[in-house]
């Protein structure tokens, strides 16, 4: 009876090293090379067929598990598609058929995983973005005690003359404000920052495109595509400004 109890044990115990293997294999093992242009474009195709891709521009490693592929369509457009390695494989989580500016936010609850995401058509003749983190000024009074709230405004300007497409991670200064914002936030209001994009709602990510002459432009074909997703990745749409929503001293 012992020595049944003992073999019943032992194959317990080894099932159990058998199912954590399993686990660890399927879930944490390093990703398997990526896959090849022609690959991709059948996939992207398959799970999206409105697609229409044709050619893939580049693949843009954000970190070992997350890739973006920026593509040509059959139809002229351009646009964008988000990679991601899960379950032991590579998967398409997110396809665009236009490449206006997006964040994908990798970890939504660290701003230093947000990264900046664009593929512009170059009959929009954009010459290069400028990227903004504006927190507007407020005011309020909350029992008794008046709070001013000062306007911040970041810039980051990126070229497009040598490619219409990137990726971008935000600023250290972007996301060094944003965690102190959070952090005080967080304490006076907990889990909002999770239940928004910002812990501010005055606060927010936008975008303006330039042309070579250093000039507002609007990028018709870049903007108002469709889409697909799995609905696994987080990746937001920004907001396009003109130069009347900035503040220059």
């Amino acid at each position: 009876m012992a020595k049944r109890k003992t073999w019943i044990l032992s194959g317990l115990g080894i099932l159990g090293l058998l199912a954590s293997f399993m686990i660890f294999w399927f879930y944490f093992t390093k990703p398997v090379s990526f896959p090849t242009n022609e690959q991709l474009v059948k996939e992207i195709n398959r799970t999206f067929p409105e697609a229409s891709a044709s050619v893939i521009q580049e693949t843009i490693p954000v970190d070992d598990r997350h890739v973006v592929v920026p593509f040509i369509s059959n139809e002229d457009k351009y646009g964008l598609s988000y990679w991601v390695w899960k379950k032991h494989k590579w998967t398409v989580a997110t396809i665009d058929t236009k490449g206006e500016p997006k964040i994908w936010k990798i970890n939504r609850k660290d701003p230093s995983a947000y990264h900046l995401v664009w593929n512009i058509h170059p009959e929009d003749q954009v010459s290069s973005i400028a990227y903004y983190l504006i927190r507007d000024r407020g005011y309020q009074i909350t029992e008794g005690i008046e709070n001013y709230v000062p306007r911040v405004q970041m810039e980051k300007k990126v070229s497009l003359q040598e490619k219409p497409y990137g990726v971008m991670e935000l600023p250290d200064e972007w996301t060094g404000f944003m965690n102190a914002v959070i952090e005080v936030e967080s304490t006076q209001k907990p889990n909002l920052f999770f239940n928004n994009f910002f812990p501010e709602r005055n606060m927010f990510l936008g975008w303006i495109p330039y042309d070579q002459s250093d000039k507002e432009t609007f990028p018709e074909g870049s903007v108002n595509g469709n889409g697909y997703s799995n609905g696994n990745q987080v990746i937001d749409h920004m907001m396009i400004l003109n130069k009347g929503d900035l503040e220059y001293r």
